[in-house]
């Protein structure tokens, strides 16, 4: 069986149909597309409770805004102020950044 075979069938047995779309827990997150972090697992997450958004690995830059990343902090920095700066995001009184340590599992949360 390939692994994309042994994905399909994972996905037959998708039973969370039924949720809601916006997420319960009102948050998001955005993270790297680093394969080491799971989100979810991360943060104690379930099917649901956030929307999550991979942005680019470092070296990787698609042709949207998301950028890869020389300098964590001053990336994350940037990325706050870009979020407290946009129209179209109208609660930011919650808005933080981190930066996950792969070697660790920790998240350092990066000051504004």
């Amino acid at each position: 069986m390939s692994v994309t075979d042994e994905l399909l069938a994972n996905a037959e047995r998708f039973d969370k149909g039924d949720l809601p779309l916006p997420p319960g827990k009102q948050v998001a997150v955005v993270a790297c597309m680093d394969a080491r972090l799971n989100p979810y697992g991360l943060l104690g997450l379930s099917e649901g409770d956030a929307h999550v958004v991979r942005s680019a690995e470092t070296g990787l830059k698609p042709d949207w805004s998301g950028e890869a990343f020389s300098d964590l902090d001053a990336d994350v920095r940037q990325s706050l102020q870009r979020i407290a700066a946009d129209p179209f995001i109208p609660v930011k009184d919650s808005v933080r950044g981190f930066v996950y340590e792969a070697e660790t599992g920790r998240l350092r949360e990066v000051k504004n």
